[in-house]
């Protein structure tokens, strides 16, 4: 990894202190100067960072004004959230809602996925999300992977499904949502802890036998899948909470 510049340590403060609330959305951020002489650095410096902070999502530039505090609730694109992700442990009730919403995306695109291929089976020509399974449990074999790359290997197997059903759309929300979960290091603990990788490889090769049969799949079937998916996803939202150490979604003082 690069070291970490002047610059990206002072849009890391910067990001924190919108994230945390201490500048509110509307707010005008403190001028090029006053950020200078705070960090101790040259203007181009700073007009640099907040540059950097505009490109993330966080500020809106304003001609004539200075750096406009967005409402990142509202206006947040990928790189905003994924670069949330760095105050986790720091804004951990925030940082677990987002992974919440997230993982209700991916459980949406799992779900359209098994359905649609579990609709017509022998419509689609699912070889190379074989192949890319094949490689996932390669990967698993091997002492010396990383469990980002292990992650990385699984979301491609399932990228593979998505090209196969021609669905351009789906693809694309799920390459997004997939980056965005690589980005984050407590994901793929809580990813794997619910069930190990092998586990996810068993389950795979299975429906990838059922689609690749002669059987047809009913709706009761997809029904027990639908519910057994959901209850893993809420397993690993709970745990990347507890990771993060946010509080318990029951919490009566949230």
């Amino acid at each position: 990894m690069a070291t970490p510049t002047v610059v990206d340590d002072i849009t890391e403060q910067l990001a924190y202190r919108i994230a945390a609330g201490s500048y509110q959305p509307g707010e005008l951020l403190p001028s090029v100067r006053r950020v200078a002489a705070e960090f101790g650095v040259s203007t181009p410096t700073a007009n640099s960072a907040l540059g950097r902070l505009a490109a993330l999502g966080f500020v809106e530039a304003r001609r004539g004004l200075g750096y406009l505090v967005r409402d990142i609730r509202l206006y947040g694109g990928i790189d905003t959230w994924r670069f949330m992700f760095r105050f986790a442990h720091r804004v951990p009730d925030r940082a677990a809602k987002i992974f919440a919403d997230i993982i209700d995306v991916d459980h949406m695109l799992v779900m359209q996925a098994i359905s649609t291929v579990a609709a017509e089976p022998r419509r689609y020509d699912l070889s190379r999300a074989v192949h890319a399974l094949d490689r996932f449990e390669l990967l698993i074999g091997d002492d010396t992977s990383e469990l980002t790359d292990i992650m990385a290997a699984e979301l491609h197997m399932l990228r593979c499904v998505f090209a196969a059903l021609d669905k351009p759309g789906f693809l694309s929300l799920f390459n997004t949502v997939g980056a965005m979960l690589i980005s984050i290091p407590e994901a793929g603990q809580a990813f794997y802890d619910p069930l190990a990788p092998a586990g996810h490889v068993v389950l795979c090769r299975k429906l990838l036998d059922i689609w690749q049969s002669s059987a047809d799949i009913d709706l009761p079937e997809i029904g027990m899948i639908e519910t057994l998916v959901r209850e893993y996803h809420d397993q690993v939202v709970q745990t990347f909470s507890e990771l993060i150490g946010a509080k318990p979604a029951t919490d009566p003082a949230e």
